[in-house]
């Protein structure tokens, strides 16, 4: 798994321009084999929860795209459109320690 490019989304707006401009890049890499995960975080589950859908998101895991959040977030935020794993933090930071590349938006 070290030729993993995470991406974190820690934005409150997860359909803004800056977000739809991190799964743009998310998708390319994703398109060409580059294994890839998205981290959405707690504030950025919370707003998928309660935002309008974009095809985008339903569409990463066609394109073998891990969709990982913290199970408390899970938790909160039942019946998103998009399957994502739970993770606990030891499990993100053994990814993050794993990953080649890292990026946050």
């Amino acid at each position: 798994m070290a030729d993993l490019t995470l991406y974190i989304a820690t934005g409150p707006s997860p359909l803004s321009s800056r977000f739809q401009e991190m799964l743009d890049m998310l998708l390319t890499g994703a398109a060409f084999g580059q294994p890839t995960a998205l981290w959405l975080t707690d504030g950025c589950i919370a707003s998928l929860a309660l935002a309008s859908h974009d095809d985008s998101l339903v569409n990463l895991a066609d394109f073998g795209v891990r969709c990982l959040a913290s199970e408390q977030a899970l938790q909160a935020h039942p019946g998103l459109p998009l399957p994502v794993e739970p993770m606990d933090d030891d499990t993100l930071a053994a990814l993050r320690a794993q990953a080649r590349e890292i990026r946050v938006f």
